[in-house]
């Protein structure tokens, strides 16, 4: 049993100096991050060209950044913001075309906490 715990030890300092821990879904519940690093994209898909999409949410940062951004179906940057050290709020909102909004969020050795809801909406 103490080998399994050691080996479950190493494994987690094995990937918080490489990608860093996560703790949670981005777009379902609060994430907890631990010297995160990397890139995540979640894709939403509109139906009509009338369609937006929303993203709020709060940003809590003890170290490093995080970095969103709101791309349009045809890869152009919509909306973007930074979080760095501190307590931010998040409201990026996109529409007009029919297709997939891709929202990315490069990590930088990121500790805290990030929530982010989305919702539809009609223009």
């Amino acid at each position: 049993m103490r080998y399994i715990l050691g080996a479950l030890v190493i494994a987690l300092a094995i990937m918080y100096f490489t990608v860093g821990v996560r703790v949670g879904y981005v777009t379902l519940m609060p994430t907890y991050m631990w010297n995160a690093t990397g890139l995540n994209e979640y894709a939403y898909r509109t139906l009509e060209d009338r369609q937006q999409v929303t993203f709020t949410g709060k940003c809590n940062v003890k170290s490093g950044s995080a970095t969103l951004g709101l791309y349009a179906p045809d890869g152009s940057l919509i909306s973007g913001q930074a979080c760095r050290k501190g307590n931010w709020s998040l409201n990026m909102t996109g529409g007009g075309k029919a297709g997939a909004y891709h929202l990315k969020i490069n990590l930088s050795k990121f500790t805290g906490n990030i929530e982010v809801n989305q919702t539809y909406a009609e223009k």
